[in-house]
């Protein structure tokens, strides 16, 4: 199998492969942010907690900027889409949902 045979199965599977990328993206960033805010782990100290968001924050860049790399490079862009838009759209809903019940 030659190189282009794999480049046109791989973009032919984009659209199979989106509704994984962004279900799988949503999962990461909310449990990242559930370690940012001391959801994992109960940090019991100022350092543990300021340890805990600076795991968090890495991994979410790593996870951000290499899914968004892959899917580029793959040619996969419904899958980047979907990539992006979960990884920005679940912790923002996370955060409105818990201000909403908090109040």
């Amino acid at each position: 199998m030659n190189g282009i045979a794999v480049w046109k199965r791989v973009r032919r599977s984009d659209r199979a492969v989106a509704p994984f990328a962004v279900v799988v993206s949503a999962l990461v960033g909310v449990m990242l942010l559930w370690l940012a805010i001391g959801g994992i782990g109960d940090p019991a100290t100022l350092e543990q907690e300021n340890a805990a968001e600076e795991l968090a924050l890495g991994l979410f860049g790593c996870w951000l900027l290499g899914g968004a790399v892959l899917y580029a490079v793959l040619g996969m862009f419904r899958a980047l889409l979907g990539h992006l838009a979960a990884l920005l759209v679940a912790p923002l809903a996370v955060i409105v949902a818990l201000l909403v019940l908090s109040a």
